[in-house]
């Protein structure tokens, strides 16, 4: 039986790729955001406004939105890095195993081929680099 904290990072992997796809997205979103931000005009009463909102309204809103994303792209940057982190410290073979297994979706049944091992052989080992990982830090 394999132990919780196994289970756990095994679901991290599985999320790391959808974590790096939300890293790149609010990292764009916040760019977008600062570049609009930029176009906003100071209070000038001679100048027509660009938009609908009163310009400090939408102002404040950009900035809003802005620390909204960076706090989101602050939770996933941190669940990537530590996945990252964790995966670093297994040796490279298994590491690639489990990498292509939990985060390429490759079949299991494919990498045991191809490194020589039974089904139940290498998922013994890759849950053991797991947990050894995991522990190390």
């Amino acid at each position: 039986m394999q132990r919780e904290e196994v289970k756990a990072f095994k679901n991290e992997l599985r999320n790391y790729t959808y974590y790096c796809s939300r890293i790149v997205s609010l990292e764009n979103s916040i760019e977008y955001t600062y570049e609009r931000l930029g176009g906003v005009r100071g209070i000038d009463p001679s100048k027509e406004p660009t938009h609908v909102m009163p310009n400090k309204d939408l102002e404040y809103k950009l900035r809003d939105d802005i620390t909204k994303y960076e706090a989101k792209l602050a939770t996933y940057t941190i669940k990537k890095d530590s996945v990252d982190e964790i995966l670093d410290r297994m040796e490279n073979e298994i590491c690639e195993a489990v990498k292509r297994v939990y985060i390429k979706g490759e079949h299991i049944q494919k990498v045991c081929r191809e490194m020589y091992l039974s089904h139940n052989g290498l998922a013994r080992r890759m849950n053991k680099a797991i947990y050894v990982a995991i522990h190390q830090g």
